[in-house]
């Protein structure tokens, strides 16, 4: 039997990886930002779950970049959390407790919007902000909303040692690169889970329909599915992201990306096939970018297929040879682009493949529910 069906394994990763470099060239040839205009009326949303004191920091750095901006915050509590109700009473800050916690934070944004529904309305845009996440100076003056746009997702700067170095260099390859890319084509960004804001009846109406728990991506579909435009904040308009520094916090955090990963077409398959219809390019990318992620695993796979394939054929030239190079060369460019990106380590990149590995072993936990970024107590999670 050929060996060229192993390469069957790698088609989407593949295609990703094709995708990407469009996206790359597309992104050094966009023609630049359009102007935009500010949100005055802004209600800011802060799922916790178990997160006592480390509500602070996140709560504080909302009221400090407020601005000439009308902002409102609800900390959105999934179960019974004292310390945090307490933090934000002493800064002035509304709780909103959702019994019984669980399952996910999709299930507390979907609560939230039907609970809020007032607040929703009063507001001109609805900002979702982790714990964790910080905003940077002047960001609702700077938070400029380009024409037509429905949700503009925040540019984030994460911060982190050891494999939350590779998670910050990944995630800022795939804003500056991908994201800008995708502006350039007429398509609209991926929402990063932090920092990204949308019209309160989009949020309303988007919330309830989530079924996963990757809310960021699965919304992102959900939105693009029914037309809706999703743009890039501009770079002056910042984030600050602390990812996990420890490789099994990371896994925590990584298998329940997973779960959702491998959820997402099997729960929302009229969302894909309603994205390939209406914008056919654009809904292949997404599905290979679906089935291509992330490149921790896919990389690695895509060498080790292409090594398989050579070693099967001893090298000689013909189709599977050619397949086996389409096959390795995809990966070592997708390795390349983040080398030349800036701030890659060594360590980094290879601690953030082993928290991956790791998280395949804690799917049956991310199963389960909200599995908490972080294991060392209360009060210390990432929320999501």
């Amino acid at each position: 039997m050929s060996p060229l069906w192993l390469t069957l394994l790698v088609v989407l990763p593949v295609l990703d990886s094709a995708f990407r470099a469009v996206l790359l060239v597309a992104a050094r040839r966009s023609p630049g930002r359009p102007a935009g205009e500010a949100r005055r009326r802004v209600l800011v949303l802060v799922p916790a779950r178990g997160e006592g004191e480390a509500v602070t920091p996140t709560l504080r750095s909302v009221r400090a970049a407020s601005g000439s901006a009308e902002v409102r915050v609800v900390l959105l509590l999934d179960g019974d959390d004292p310390a945090a109700a307490a933090a934000a009473a002493a800064l002035g800050v509304e709780v909103a407790c959702k019994r019984p916690p669980g399952p996910s934070k999709a299930a507390v944004l979907a609560w939230a919007a039907e609970r809020l529904g007032a607040k929703l309305d009063d507001a001109d845009v609805a900002l979702v902000l982790d714990v964790g996440s910080q905003l940077g100076p002047g960001f609702f003056d700077r938070l400029l909303w380009p024409p037509h746009a429905d949700g503009v997702q925040a540019v984030l700067v994460g911060g982190g040692g050891g494999p939350g170095a590779g998670a910050a260099l990944s995630e800022r390859v795939a804003q500056r690169h991908e994201d800008r890319g995708r502006e350039a084509l007429g398509w609209s960004v991926r929402l990063r889970g932090t920092g990204f804001a949308l019209r309160p009846p989009l949020l309303r109406a988007v919330a309830g329909r989530l079924k996963t728990q990757i809310e960021d991506t699965e919304m992102s579909l959900l939105l693009v599915a029914g037309g809706a435009r999703l743009c890039l904040g501009p770079a002056d308009a910042v984030v600050h992201d602390v990812k996990p520094e420890r490789v099994r916090d990371a896994a925590r955090q990584r298998a329940r990306w997973l779960v959702g990963q491998i959820a997402l077409p099997l729960r929302q398959p009229g969302a894909l096939l309603g994205v390939l219809v209406r914008r056919p390019l654009e809904g292949l990318a997404f599905v290979a970018e679906i089935g291509g992620r992330p490149l921790s695993l896919t990389v690695p796979l895509r060498l080790l297929v292409a090594g398989a394939v050579v070693a099967a054929v001893r090298g000689r030239p013909g189709v599977e040879t050619l397949a086996a190079a389409v096959v390795g060369v995809s990966a070592v460019l997708d390795v390349a682009t983040h080398a030349l990106a800036g701030g890659f380590r060594l360590g980094s990149a290879v601690g953030l493949v082993v928290s991956w590995l790791r998280a395949v072993w804690l799917v049956p936990a991310a199963l389960k529910g909200w599995l908490r970024g972080r294991d060392s107590g209360a009060g210390t999670g990432t929320g999501a």
